[in-house]
């Protein structure tokens, strides 16, 4: 458990620095003390459930990516117009798409 832990904290560490945003703002967007998120980050302490997902939506990550480090990434600006769509008009893009050959 402790490996996972500290492969998680180095996930949400790395993308923290991608996109530029501090420690102490990160803890501050999702309501938790700086101390706290260090220890997220150094693999010393798992976040609740309601945590997660808010360290998700802050640093825009799949949950996967967070847990496990799969890539599963839209485009935003795609993702934004799928979920303007209704969901008949959703399977229907499903389908074209899985019609396209995988690379």
């Amino acid at each position: 458990m402790a490996y996972k832990l500290k492969s998680f904290g180095k996930r949400v560490y790395r993308r923290r620095r991608e996109l530029g945003i501090r420690q102490k703002e990160l803890a501050a967007k999702i309501n938790i003390s700086n101390n706290h998120l260090s220890n997220i980050e150094n693999g010393k302490a798992a976040p609740s459930f309601s945590i997660f997902l808010d360290i998700c939506s802050a640093l825009n990550v799949n949950p996967s990516y967070l847990i496990d480090g799969s890539v599963y990434s839209v485009d935003s600006e795609i993702a934004e117009k799928l979920n303007r769509k209704s969901e008949e008009n959703k399977e229907i893009i499903s389908k074209i798409i899985d019609s396209f050959p995988d690379k």
